[in-house]
């Protein structure tokens, strides 16, 4: 994760709409399946700004009623990203804030857009992102909702996110 700012202080979630295109997308074509992947972005102001969303196979014994983000798409995207903050090639440093793993997406089909106990087993990386889309059918409207991983042992839980598509 990008650690511009503490995770507790992230209280929102900008997704970015091509992003929101993406995860929807993913999200129908998987259907009755849950689908995943990796949130890209930067974390500025308490902020997190998520401009990629990266698909990766579900890779779980069961996905209709779990997911597991294939490693091989996760191993790529770090590296992708330790690789493009070493510099513009040509000995100069880029500006831009440095883009990270803001957390994962992944579907919750014909459920709720909440974590599951399964999801609140398998996030053991504080302060990371999950945004979860829960589309009712293959088609039509997909509510969207946004939570922050807090806390190891008793005080595991998520929190919501305010969420909003960004262009």
């Amino acid at each position: 994760m990008n650690h511009h700012a503490h995770p507790r202080m992230i209280g929102a979630l900008t997704l970015g709409r091509r992003a929101y295109l993406d995860i929807a997308a993913e999200a129908q074509a998987r259907f009755p399946d849950e689908c995943c992947g990796v949130l890209v972005g930067t974390v500025r102001a308490g902020r997190a700004y998520a401009m990629r969303a990266v698909p990766a196979a579900n890779v779980a014994a069961d996905r209709a009623r779990h997911f597991e983000i294939d490693p091989v798409v996760l191993f790529t995207v770090q590296r992708a990203l330790r690789e493009d903050g070493r510099g513009d090639g040509h000995g100069k440093a880029i500006r831009r804030p440095r883009e990270g793993i803001l957390g994962y997406f992944h579907s919750h089909p014909a459920g709720v857009a909440r974590p599951s106990g399964a999801d609140l087993a398998g996030a053991h990386e504080v302060g990371l992102v999950t945004l979860i889309a829960a589309p009712p059918r293959r088609t039509g409207p997909m509510p969207l909702h946004a939570w922050l991983r807090l806390g190891h042992g008793a005080a595991q839980r998520f929190r919501p996110l305010r969420l909003e598509i960004g262009i």
